[in-house]
């Protein structure tokens, strides 16, 4: 009891990956943006099980709203469009990133800085849901090896 305490308060803290069930979430950043625009949020989804998983929501800890979103690019013109879900096949994996799927996050509660660390939570069709820390950096990033 005492080793899945410690394993899970280490996880919590090093806001890298978060695996549980057989999915895991690796990788979350956001992209903090100036003034009102909302801020997009990125990471790995794998899904480890023999089954396809649905990914159907998404909060988080300090933004009124959060949104599942995709980048589409029709005839040279960029729009942006809300999915209601996604799914990722048995042994698949799902790369949220600029340009293409991505979190739309709205209206921050609080002022965020390039540093900070944001919860986010998953929601899947099976009723499940999954947590993990994302890293806040600042507008110029481009992805999460980079330096805020």
């Amino acid at each position: 009891m005492v080793k899945k305490l410690l394993a899970s308060a280490l996880l919590a803290l090093s806001g890298l990956a978060f695996a549980d069930e057989g999915i895991s979430i690796d990788q979350g950043w956001i992209r903090l943006l100036p003034a009102e625009l909302p801020a997009g949020g990125y990471f790995v989804l794998d899904n480890h099980t023999d089954h396809t998983i649905t990914l159907t929501g998404v909060t988080a800890e300090g933004f009124a709203r959060a949104m599942l979103h995709r980048s589409v690019v029709t005839n040279g013109h960029g729009e942006m469009h809300h999915v209601a879900s996604i799914e990722v096949p048995a042994g698949g994996q799902l790369r949220f990133a600029p340009g293409g799927y991505h979190i739309m996050l709205m209206a921050p509660h609080d002022p965020l800085k390039p540093g900070d660390r944001v919860a986010v939570t998953l929601k899947f069709a099976d009723g499940s849901t999954r947590r993990a820390e994302f890293l806040v950096k600042g507008a110029a990033a481009r992805g999460w090896s980079e330096s805020q």
